[in-house]
């Protein structure tokens, strides 16, 4: 990892360069509360400072290697990951999750309700002037089963938002390890047809290990249930959904990532009845979270209390 100054700093001594669509929110506010910080869109020239990439997607003019420090202003990391792969010096990589966790659960409840509720049957009868009490009969979210891939802010985030609501939640993790607000966490080997989950959310980070990772087998333990992916869309493999969607395994799948964004116009997930699209919107990242955490952290910098690295670059996430 690159060394990092000992002690605190001077503002005069660090440089940032903000490479974000953010930057409009964020370089006023850094500006008035570390006025000696010098801040900059455009490539950093100086050598002599801690040198600080704010960024999400990363800058195509210059090599990450001259930066000490990148902070990713949303949650996801892979870009940045893969740019560092294979760098002798790896500078530290934080990020601005803030109410990401929230927001996300939110999404997930609202969707994971709107389908036990039945609310797509209910408006088709209504339509109709169908008094079908029979088929507008609800299902209840504490009498589901639920599993949530990915055990890491996002998934607790919709954990805490399923179980306040009365939900069982068991967590999926490549370790297994117990993590917050799970009541059980199993392997994410151990997910096979006999869970029998009437819920599946994916918060799953973008890796190698992860690439197609949400395949027949995971669909195989939804048993005509509810799928929703949140986490990242290359994770997902597109035809083992729509097989798992023929198959009756997934009687509905919520998609809010995919691998190439936007999506194309014309794929078949676009109209399929049991596929419900929505453009990346799970989560955002809040002028505010995003100003907030920098300067939480540049804080800490000043009085010389460095921030422990929040992402593992080798693991990509």
């Amino acid at each position: 990892m690159t060394e990092l100054p000992d002690g605190p700093l001077r503002q005069s001594d660090i440089a940032i360069r903000l490479n974000t669509a953010k930057a409009d929110a964020l370089e006023p506010v850094l500006k008035e509360r570390f006025p000696e910080i010098e801040v900059t869109r455009a490539p950093l020239k100086t050598a002599r400072k801690l040198r600080i990439l704010v960024t999400f997607h990363t800058p195509d003019d210059e090599d990450l290697s001259g930066y000490q420090w990148v902070h990713s202003i949303g949650a996801g990391v892979d870009a940045i990951c893969k740019r560092l792969e294979g760098a002798a010096d790896v500078p530290l990589v934080t990020r601005t999750t803030g109410r990401m966790g929230e927001q996300i659960g939110e999404y997930c409840a609202a969707y994971t309700l709107a389908h036990l509720q039945k609310m797509a049957v209910r408006r088709a009868l209504q339509v109709s002037e169908d008094w079908d009490r029979e088929r507008a009969a609800p299902a209840y979210l504490f009498e589901t089963r639920i599993g949530v891939i990915g055990t890491g802010s996002i998934g607790s985030g919709v954990t805490r938002a399923l179980s306040a609501l009365g939900g069982k939640v068991t967590g999926f993790s490549r370790s297994g390890r117990p993590s917050g607000g799970f009541e059980t966490v199993k392997r994410l080997d151990e997910l096979q047809a006999g869970d029998r989950l009437d819920v599946l959310v994916a918060a799953l980070p973008f890796t190698e290990e992860t690439d197609g990772a949400l395949n027949t087998e995971v669909f195989a333990a939804l048993q005509g249930g509810l799928f929703i992916n949140v986490g990242r869309g290359a994770t997902l493999d597109e035809a083992a959904l729509r097989r798992a969607l023929e198959a009756g395994q997934v009687s509905h799948a919520v998609l809010d990532v995919f691998r190439d964004e936007p999506l194309e116009k014309g794929h078949w997930l676009w109209k399929h009845d049991q596929v419900t699209i929505t453009p990346h919107v799970s989560g955002l990242t809040l002028d505010e979270d995003g100003a907030y955490r920098l300067a939480e952290l540049l804080d800490g910098v000043l009085a010389g209390d460095w921030p422990a690295p929040d992402v593992d670059v080798r693991r990509g996430y």
